[in-house]
């Protein structure tokens, strides 16, 4: 394993703080008073907003202090960033704010949640933007991203203790998804840098009334989940599709209801086999949301989705209505089983988001099941089986007189490590498949929850947040990977004692200021028995286990209001 020279990695990350901060710190006292002022106005319709960035953060806040909650449990940047205004029928453009990502991890990969990029160890870095166009109901938004990964050597699975690789496998594929539990997950993006150009958050819609139709490559996040989603989050690159919405919440004789029905294709990344005939998959998603009339504050919501093989892009995007078919059980087989018939796979989702802003408090939850039950008597004697979970919540605290701000307290956790069902009858894996190979990834990286599958994660941050900057600590804890771990046979006694775990404490914090918003993210911590690499007596004899530190800056630059 090749470890850089402590003296490089303080010289590289001694630029990047420098530049930092000459942005957050522009020294001058005017200037501060303007970007003080101008943040008490910037929201949806002065600024493009990505998933998990600054604004959006800003817009679920709002939430808790009383805004409409309807309308943000299927988001794009698209549909949260509302579209340009001026002279009916007249052309209006406006250039999209670059965001500029740039992380370095020290010894592993730590990438969750990042769209196009893949950050590898070493140094990496993404940036998104370009132009948002609107003449009369028809909107442009061309927002192609750039990545980059140093993609730095790291010691890989020692096959001594991990299943061998298939000859038919890339050697960078997942060794122990080549069975029954399937999936396009490499340990590595290969041997070399990475970069990548792709269409990013870019999309064409078409303004039809109540709803939107268009065509787009933009990220979704579906859901309630703040750092991992079940069915749709921003972990992998978005992909083609087609896609039907709500344009605005709609009022009907129950509530107030959202709607969102997507069809696309999904590609192989170049990570997994040597088999062109089945690069391309299909998938059909369909998310509902509803804001119960007569409550306040409770929106509940379903979503499915369904993904199969396919040899061309007219049968993908035109695959909307195989979100309503029954796909059967096709992951009730052994997991030794190396067939892989080709056929269709689905995930289930439902959701609940419950908000007191008299309390500045959320509480949500999310469950899905990888398998429809057979019968009712199957619900009622295993209602578990298959399936994985989110649960959090968010409190605002009261204001601190001081300094104008509010503390705010978020905790979420996540399984989708396999039920104890497993134990009686054949169960798959999340966001694995028998039927479909490379499972449900885009480009080698999960579509829903960025730990993978089989994996769970617990997450507790404390922020104080201010108007013009926020600082904050966290603690996280995730086991990857555990139904792959558990179904393996290992040598001695050491089974109990090989789980793959990362433990990181790390600290955040955001400053805008009138030329932009700077975020900034350190972690250091263990994972330990890497790849669950350990042998001889537990808790005894050593393990692999590695400290990764983690270092990432996000600057998004402001630009006039619209």
């Amino acid at each position: 394993m090749h470890i850089k020279p402590p003296h490089r990695v303080v010289r590289r990350v001694s630029r990047i703080l420098v530049v930092a901060l000459a942005v957050a710190y522009p020294g001058s006292a005017a200037a501060q008073q303007r970007a003080v002022a101008d943040s008490a106005s910037r929201g949806p319709d002065g600024s493009f907003i990505l998933i998990g960035d600054a604004l959006d953060d800003q817009a679920r806040l709002d939430e808790l202090r009383g805004a409409p909650l309807a309308g943000r449990h299927f988001r794009s940047p698209s549909s949260m960033t509302d579209p340009l205004r001026g002279p009916a029928g007249g052309l209006r453009a406006q250039m999209v704010a670059p965001r500029v990502r740039i992380v370095h991890n020290s010894e592993l990969p730590y990438s969750l949640n990042d769209g196009s990029l893949w950050a590898g160890r070493g140094v990496n870095a993404s940036i998104v933007t370009g132009v948002e166009i609107r003449l009369n109901r028809l909107r442009l938004i061309a927002a192609p991203e750039l990545s980059f990964s140093e993609n730095e050597d790291y010691i890989l699975a020692d096959p001594s203790i991990s299943p061998p690789v298939p000859s038919s496998r890339n050697p960078f594929s997942s060794p122990w998804h080549a069975a029954a539990q399937s999936i396009d997950l490499p340990i590595r993006f290969g041997p070399d840098p990475i970069g990548r150009v792709a269409p990013g958050q870019s999309s064409l819609l078409l303004d039809a009334g109540p709803v939107t139709v268009g065509a787009s490559t933009e990220n979704e996040w579906w859901g309630p989940g703040i750092r991992n989603a079940l069915l749709l989050s921003n972990n992998a690159p978005g992909f083609p599709h087609l896609l039907v919405r709500t344009a605005r919440p709609v009022d009907t004789r129950i509530g107030s209801l959202e709607a969102r029905w997507i069809a696309g294709g999904l590609t192989e990344s170049r990570w997994f086999d040597s088999d062109p005939s089945n690069d391309l998959r299909a998938i059909s998603l369909l998310g509902v949301a509803l804001q119960p009339r007569g409550t306040t504050g409770l929106v509940v919501g379903a979503s499915r989705a369904v993904f199969s093989a396919t040899s061309n892009w007219a049968s993908a995007l035109t695959s909307f209505p195989t979100v309503l078919l029954d796909v059967g059980q096709p992951n009730a087989v052994a997991p030794t089983d190396s067939t892989h018939p080709r056929g269709r796979d689905a995930l289930l989702s439902l959701f609940a988001r419950y908000v007191v802003p008299s309390e500045g408090l959320e509480i949500y939850g999310e469950v899905g099941r990888a398998e429809m039950p057979v019968s009712l008597r199957d619900l009622l004697e295993q209602p578990t089986h298959t399936q994985g979970w989110t649960v959090g919540l968010q409190w605002l605290g009261p204001t601190v007189v001081r300094t104008h701000g509010r503390f705010r307290l978020h905790a979420e956790v996540t399984n989708v490590e396999q039920s104890t069902s497993f134990r009686f009858r054949p169960i798959g894996s999340w966001y694995t498949s028998h039927t479909v190979e490379q499972g449900y990834t885009e480009r080698g990286q999960t579509l829903g929850a960025a730990i993978g599958p089989g994996s769970s994660s617990q997450w507790l941050a404390i922020d104080h947040l201010s108007r013009t900057w926020a600082l904050g600590g966290y603690l996280t804890r995730v086991r990857w990977l555990e139904d792959a771990h558990g179904q393996k046979d290992y040598p001695g006694d050491i089974a109990y004692c090989a789980q793959d775990v990362s433990f990181l404490p790390g600290i955040r914090g955001r400053r805008d200021t009138s030329v932009g918003t700077l975020s900034a993210d350190y972690s250091s911590g263990w994972r330990l028995n890497v790849f669950f690499e350990h042998r001889g007596i537990c808790f005894q004899d050593p393990s692999r286990d590695e400290r990764n530190r983690s270092l990432t800056f996000t600057f998004t630059p402001r630009l006039p209001r619209r």
